[in-house]
């Protein structure tokens, strides 16, 4: 029929056939359910990260003390020998100009001092230490709302860690805590969590 190397022509008025199938996309596959895989992945050692690092910044309690501005008060409890002890500042104020922090304590464990802690520090707006020396701050269910000077704070700040003691071991912080005219508290605790 068709003399020659050549393939056939086709004449102009016949329909061109169909284009072979596309291939199926199995790398296209392969690559979709790997980047979906690496998404959900993702996002679950996100939510592990948050719990387990959120619930070990909170801690538990081991012991809690009320503080009155300006008077003398003493936090006492046993170390757990677990490691570093925080103490942490529980505040829940409403303020007219401002919320600033000044003070001193002292933490001691059986007699011996394990480290004196100066405060004085404007807590009115974002978390942040208020001891003198300390550039690290944590913070757990810190709120504020600011109307011109006026405002309210609520949460708990961390002002220092506790050096590591053997397990049953007396530790006692001692201070006094002030705070600047126009703060009225509703709850101002001194707080030691492991």
């Amino acid at each position: 029929m068709h003399p020659g190397p050549f393939p056939p022509q086709r004449p102009p008025w016949e329909a061109s056939p169909p284009p072979p199938p596309a291939a199926r996309g199995g790398t296209t596959r392969i690559l979709a359910f790997g980047c979906l895989g690496l998404v959900l992945l993702t996002a679950l050692g996100t939510a592990a990260a948050v719990f387990v690092f959120g619930s070990k910044l909170a801690g538990s309690s081991l012991a809690s003390t009320p503080l009155t501005p300006g008077a003398r008060a003493s936090l006492t409890f046993t170390d757990p020998g677990k490691g570093a002890t925080g103490v942490w500042l529980d505040v829940d104020v409403a303020h007219t100009q401002g919320f600033r922090v000044m003070g001193m304590f002292t933490a001691t464990a059986n007699g011996r001092v394990l480290g004196q802690y100066n405060l004085n520090g404007d807590l009115s707006g974002r978390c942040t230490n208020p001891v003198i020396g300390q550039n690290a701050s944590a913070c757990v269910n810190w709120r504020f709302t600011q109307v011109g000077a006026s405002g309210t704070v609520s949460g708990r700040t961390r002002l220092f860690e506790i050096p590591a003691q053997p397990s049953g071991t007396a530790v006692s912080v001692v201070g006094t805590l002030y705070l600047n005219t126009g703060v009225t508290p509703r709850r101002v605790a001194l707080d030691a969590r492991d």
